[in-house]
């Protein structure tokens, strides 16, 4: 995924308690949970790589957005979002095979 929608509101709201260094790293796990399009690795010297900071930055974000599960740290908000985009693309290859959209009448 490349891009997604981001809203600032409510990143903000839930951040503005986070030290500076913590809303950094949760803002560069949430780009590489796009990036990636699915949970974070659960090898913690290969995502203090990923994201660029030390695990002292990295480990409070994920006890407070993030849960472990076997496939790696999950945050449900971002996978439901990362679910429908699979779904609309998934719609969109599908149109795209048949032609694309109908011309307008």
């Amino acid at each position: 995924m490349k891009w997604y929608r981001f809203n600032v509101a409510d990143y903000l709201e839930t951040t503005k308690e986070l030290p500076d260094a913590e809303d950094l790293a949760f803002r560069r796990m949430i780009d590489l949970y796009y990036m990636r399009e699915g949970p974070l690795t659960l090898d913690h010297h290969e995502l203090e790589q990923q994201v660029g900071l030390d695990w002292d930055c990295i480990e409070p974000v994920l006890n407070d957005f993030f849960r472990p599960t076997p496939e790696g740290y999950v945050n449900d908000a971002l996978q439901i979002d990362l679910e429908k985009w699979v779904k609309k693309a998934a719609l969109n290859k599908k149109n795209g095979a048949k032609g694309g959209r109908p011309p307008k009448a």
